[in-house]
């Protein structure tokens, strides 16, 4: 009888041998963005040119000549700068944007066009239309959409300087910065 009650107590109130609980690992990779550039200066009018620059005037960061217009389509060898996206874990859209020259010299007029004391400036890329994309201060558009990872790609710009005369002969600087954001 001992038994036959232990049987019914065991069958009333099971004793739990299995896990009540199980851990599940969660993986998180986040993706990043990280573009090299294989240059960090250009002197305008320094590639061929004598790095003196003068008054309404374009200058291109050709390495076949400061004045040389790219072709309608640029080619590799008409751009002075390499972008890299190896650092990359998505394809990234780039812009550049380029300050304005320091001690006065010439303001970043944002439209591309050049006046009194503003220079117009645009971005360009091989493969694309040499006429580029505007080159403002901040908030430029995109020049290149959708660049694969682990891509390099050639680009350049230009610089049309200012129409009025210099105020004086201080060298100064500007910064050009090309930017990457995920394409979405």
């Amino acid at each position: 009888m001992a038994l036959a009650l232990m049987l019914v107590v065991g069958s009333v109130a099971p004793v739990a041998f299995a896990a009540t609980s199980q851990d599940v690992t969660i993986t998180a990779v986040p993706t990043w963005i990280t573009i090299s550039n294989d240059l960090n200066t250009w002197t305008l009018n320094g590639i061929t040119g004598d790095s003196f620059i003068d008054v309404d005037t374009i200058y291109y960061s050709n390495p076949l000549g400061d004045t040389t217009q790219p072709t309608a389509t640029v080619v590799d060898g008409e751009c002075r700068f390499t972008i890299d996206t190896t650092g990359c874990s998505v394809a990234v859209d780039l812009s550049v944007n380029c300050g304005n020259f320091t001690n006065n010299l010439m303001d970043n007029s944002g439209t591309g066009a050049n006046g009194a004391t503003t220079y117009g400036g645009y971005s360009y890329y091989s493969g694309g239309s040499n006429a580029g994309v505007v080159m403002a201060e901040s908030g430029s558009g995109v020049l290149i959409s959708d660049l694969a990872v682990d891509t390099t790609k050639k680009w350049g710009a230009w610089v049309e300087t200012r129409t009025d005369a210099w105020d004086a002969g201080t060298s100064c600087t500007a910064t050009m910065t090309i930017s990457a954001v995920e394409h979405t």
